[in-house]
């Protein structure tokens, strides 16, 4: 497991809405009670519909949330990287897990018990109060994410899964364009609600009009990305 210091811990923890405002006293009571574990690559680190007691804050690494539909297609909900956190539905309620979470890389986590962390939110009013805060964003995040399939084609869902990725992940090249590492066409079409033969078009379609081009694992958005969107609404909409 990758080394890292308390400082850089505490700024993790610092990093997730339900701590917040905590100060750094707390964080330490709060970190002392934090177990560190590691997931390879492809691990199922939770599963929907079990016992769910312990939230995680990843350290390093990516991961995926998702379920499996009734005919056994995977709905990726969400991807997940350094700093973001999940599981604390059932940290908080006690309830079973409500979606699959899988390591897309190595994954370096810390984890925080049910047990545990009842007891710090009696001893502090500030995070019962950001609890409230993220499960209000998480719900709002919902919403827009429901009216988003209902309101966009597949090519502007995809368009903005890219311009997410690009600012999470991207790293800016000379001529202004942005590079990233890109999930597999299967897994991204399950992101934005499509099928792979159909997220497939939309990329040409993307090539064919200079806003990105792939190579291997990598796609590269163009700096006029944005412009070229903006052209295909107006021949689209007028």
């Amino acid at each position: 497991m990758r080394a890292m210091n308390l400082k850089s811990k505490l700024e993790l923890l610092k990093g997730v809405y339900i701590f917040a405002e905590v100060n750094e006293k707390h964080l330490e009571d709060i970190l002392s009670h934090c177990h560190e574990r590691r997931y390879p690559k492809g691990e199922i680190i939770v599963s929907e519909n079990e016992k769910g007691d312990s939230m995680f804050l990843i350290l390093e690494g990516e991961v995926k949330v998702s379920l499996v539909s009734e005919d056994g297609k995977e709905i990726i909900l969400s991807t997940l990287i350094k700093g973001d956190f999940f599981g604390e539905m059932s940290l908080l309620d006690g309830e079973p897990r409500s979606a699959n979470v899988i390591a897309l890389s190595d994954v370096d986590l810390l984890e925080l018990s049910r047990e545990d962390f009842l007891v710090e939110i009696v001893s502090n009013r500030h995070i019962a109060s950001a609890i409230l805060k993220v499960l209000s964003k998480r719900l709002r995040e919902a919403n827009d994410r429901i009216l988003g399939l209902m309101s966009k084609d597949v090519f502007d869902r995809l368009a903005e899964y890219f311009q997410k990725e690009a600012k999470l992940k991207g790293r800016e090249l000379i001529d202004g364009s942005v590079v990233f590492e890109r999930l597999p066409q299967s897994e991204i079409a399950a992101i934005v609600g499509s099928s792979r033969e159909t997220v497939t078009r939309a990329m040409k379609e993307m090539v064919d009009r200079g806003m990105i081009i792939t190579s291997g694992k990598q796609i590269i958005l163009k700096k006029n990305f944005q412009k070229r969107l903006i052209e295909r609404h107006k021949e689209k909409y007028g």
